[in-house]
């Protein structure tokens, strides 16, 4: 299905033009695949998931909506700075409920608060009158794959129909944390969306319950945790439903009076109109299991082609940011000019469509940005479980030397004159 919706030269306009994509795929490809790089964002391009009768930016101009958009906005010192969404937590509940969709992150993302937009395709146009009715289902139903969290992250415009959003943009400093991915699947059906008639984020602000003590392990993560390794152990074995019945048999007698499903901080849990606090805190079980489920076993499969192929490469082309396998070929350690410590790593793709093709990335020690080292250590830690070798300092390296890891490859935007080329975005441990 066609996507219909308009963009700005800047956030400043009120002007707009309507545009028309043929598809999500096609729009994320023209607009959110490759991230502008700027240090001041209202210098970018908007766009807004609505068209308009004439062209200004204004809810009473909108003829009817093409899209839906959350933009994730978490920040530190709000009492979840240990429990953020991660990218990777909202691809899983997005895939989870099979819809396509893309996430970017925005210019103000960071590793150690991720701000990132959601946009998920619609199986219709819909009008300003159903707008909000819409949005707040697909906003509840996403938020119960995420215990609630999603509500006290989320920059409440997704109320406002003509809202506008930056294109995928990125500051220089940040530019290799930025990343975006789409997700095929079918569209949120907004028919179905609006039978819900939720009301859900419509409050002014979200209140969340009580803070917990540090108890150890009897928190909200540590129940979660507990639950999830049930869940683990009784995968290959035992049905659904028989890992939804040991998870509330469990809850209701290890939490005894602190039970996770009826923690009622955690929307999810909250009985609806007619509905008993006994039912909610099943029905809230059975989707942790069926989430948690669905969540180990795209783990198990990862959609990566993991057979070794060794063969030359085809192309000297960046390649697609995806996952495959890499082997470690050479080290090069040269400091840089101010005599920072740094390793420039060669890696082979090993696996896939790119096998053969070769790509370089560059660790950071000491002499270098306090950034640039946490990043780098963070990878080499990675490495270091990944290939079951032990490395304490930037020069080990080396003992990574013709293993083999299965690896994100990223594709990072070409800046100040050089072009796009790839790194690597993480490692992914057996």
């Amino acid at each position: 299905m066609s996507i219909n919706y308009a963009t700005q030269t800047t956030a400043e306009t009120g002007y707009v033009t309507n545009q028309e994509a043929g598809s999500l795929l096609a729009l994320y490809q023209k607009h959110f695949e490759m991230p502008t790089v700027l240090a001041e964002k209202t210098n970018a391009k908007t766009f807004v998931p609505a068209t308009f009768r004439i062209p200004t930016r204004n809810d009473n101009n909108v003829v009817s909506s093409g899209l839906i958009i959350f933009d994730i906005d978490q920040k530190l010192g709000e009492g979840y700075d240990d429990d953020m969404i991660a990218l990777e937590e909202a691809e899983d509940a997005l895939l989870d409920m099979n819809l396509e969709h893309f996430i970017y992150t925005s210019h103000s993302h960071t590793l150690q608060a991720p701000r990132f937009r959601i946009v998920i395709a619609v199986s219709r146009p819909y009008l300003p009158s159903e707008h909000n009715t819409i949005c707040a289902a697909m906003l509840e139903s996403l938020d119960e794959f995420l215990d609630g969290r999603l509500l006290r992250a989320i920059d409440r415009c997704w109320r406002t129909p003509s809202q506008c959003y930056y294109v995928y943009t990125t500051h220089p400093d940040r530019h290799s944390h930025a990343i975006s991915f789409y997700n095929p699947g079918k569209p949120a059906d907004v028919d179905e969306l609006k039978l819900h008639q939720s009301q859900y984020g419509m409050e002014s602000q979200y209140k969340p319950g009580a803070a917990r003590q540090a108890t150890g392990n009897t928190g909200a993560r540590g129940r979660s945790y507990d639950l999830n390794r049930i869940v683990g152990g009784m995968i290959t074995s035992s049905t659904e439903a028989e890992i939804a019945a040991r998870l509330f048999d469990y809850d209701n007698t290890a939490h005894a009076g602190d039970e996770y499903f009826r923690d009622m901080q955690y929307p999810r849990n909250r009985p609806k109109p007619g509905e008993s606090g006994d039912a909610a805190a099943w029905r809230s079980c059975q989707i942790f299991a069926k989430s948690h489920i669905n969540s180990i076993k795209r783990k198990f499969r990862k959609q990566i082609d993991t057979t070794i192929v060794v063969k030359k490469a085809s192309s000297r082309e960046p390649m697609p940011t995806h996952d495959a396998m890499v082997k470690f070929k050479s080290f090069n350690s040269k400091p840089t000019e101010r005599g920072g410590e740094t390793v420039l790593l060669e890696l082979q793709v090993m696996s896939g469509e790119h096998a053969g093709r070769h790509f370089w990335h560059r660790l950071y020690g000491n002499g270098n940005h306090e950034v640039a080292i946490k990043i780098s250590n963070s990878i080499i830690q990675k490495i270091s479980r990944a290939t079951q070798t032990p490395m304490e300092s930037l020069k080990d390296i080396i003992k990574a030397e013709g293993k083999t890891v299965k690896a994100r490859i990223k594709l990072k935007p070409g800046t100040g004159g050089y072009k796009p080329q790839n790194e690597i975005g993480d490692i992914h441990l057996f």
